[in-house]
């Protein structure tokens, strides 16, 4: 060291900082390795749980619940991933049996120390498994979660909530559906579609009937998924008479009854090009014999998009074959007409040939 004691101060500062430097970076693969070692064993705690409690889990409803082993506490996350896997297959119900093994192992008590902790995953299959619990305890536990930061927390309780009580759930549910936009439409769908039309139906559909026009395609097709029933006539006076072609869009992709056909024809004309495709898309959906020759008149539309999808249209048109096509084509002048016939034949063939 005594090169430094005559170093200048400068390369005595670059000689420490590289000794900080390279002590810390050991410090750092250090803490990595002994976190990975922690990591791996949890993981074989885990599994090992879940490989002795799952076959416990999965067996038929009618096996006795006898000679339980009992539930250690570094077994309880295992024990959890295998409860809430054996559910997935029963679409929010639950058993007698699986009620009996929660009771025996104390799993009430395990999910309330977990939803305690900080740790993201623990809280979220807790939510989930109280959910399956359907105990009034687990209610009061979970409500305060659809106020949760998180999306995917809050999202989670507001399934276990309408699983474990959809008459009190459904009306703390719906007006937050309405309020959060960025909740995820495909789980929010998910979960009203799980809970049924009987549970949600009367509230969706006054939440729908009052949504603002920002809100109302959400709704829209929130309530056409759940009960198209009770969608049907709300679909068909905003293709009467809305202005809104966010809402004409969404309720020409929410339509099922062909009964309403007459209020799509008429916006295959519509001054907006995507409104025309929309309605050229449904009409390939829902299309009776006669539909065909309005489809065609598309074929020759100045947008390409439009072109395409009612070429496709005239194609999935059950009554229409490929030699109908065919012959469709040789009868159009327009070249737009019999290239774009050409193009969705070609696709079919490759998706056929796939």
């Amino acid at each position: 060291m005594d090169f430094i004691s005559g170093a200048a101060p400068v390369v005595v500062f670059a000689f420490f900082a590289g000794v900080a430097i390279c002590a810390l970076t050991l410090l750092m693969l250090l803490a990595t390795i002994v976190m990975r070692m922690i990591a791996l064993r949890t993981e074989r705690i885990d599994a090992h749980a879940e490989a002795l409690w799952k076959p416990i889990l999965m067996a038929p409803g009618t096996a006795a619940v006898t000679g339980l082993p009992a539930l250690h506490r570094r077994d309880v996350r295992g024990f959890i991933e295998a409860w809430n896997e054996a559910h997935e297959p029963l679409q929010g119900a639950t058993t007698d049996r699986l009620a009996q093994i929660a009771d025996k192992v104390g799993l009430q008590q395990q999910l309330c120390r977990f939803l305690d902790t900080h740790r993201f995953h623990h809280r979220v299959i807790a939510v989930m498994a109280l959910g399956h619990l359907k105990s009034d305890e687990s209610f009061k536990r979970v409500l305060p979660l659809l106020d949760d930061k998180s999306p995917i927390m809050s999202l989670c309780a507001a399934r276990a909530l309408l699983q474990i009580d959809p008459q009190s759930g459904v009306p703390k549910l719906i007006p937050l559906i309405v309020d959060r936009p960025y909740w995820s439409q495909g789980v929010v769908a998910s979960i009203l579609e799980e809970t049924g039309a009987f549970a949600v139906g009367k509230r969706l559909t006054a939440a729908t009937l009052h949504a603002t026009s920002d809100v109302a395609p959400r709704m829209i097709r929130f309530l056409a998924g759940v009960d198209p029933k009770a969608a049907a006539p709300i679909i068909r006076e905003a293709l009467r008479s809305s202005l809104d072609t966010r809402i004409i869009t969404t309720c020409l992709q929410a339509i099922t009854d062909p009964t309403d056909l007459v209020y799509v024809r008429p916006l295959l004309t519509h001054s907006l090009w995507f409104v025309r495709m929309q309605a050229a898309a449904t009409l390939g959906n829902l299309g009776v014999p006669g539909d065909e020759t309005l489809l065609v008149g598309l074929l020759s539309d100045q947008q390409w998009w439009v072109r395409y999808r009612a070429a496709q249209a005239l194609l999935k048109l059950s009554f229409i074959t490929t030699e109908d096509a065919r012959r469709i084509q040789q009868a159009q002048t327009d070249s737009y007409a019999r290239d774009i016939i050409d193009h969705v034949l070609a696709e079919q063939t490759i998706e056929v040939a796939a």
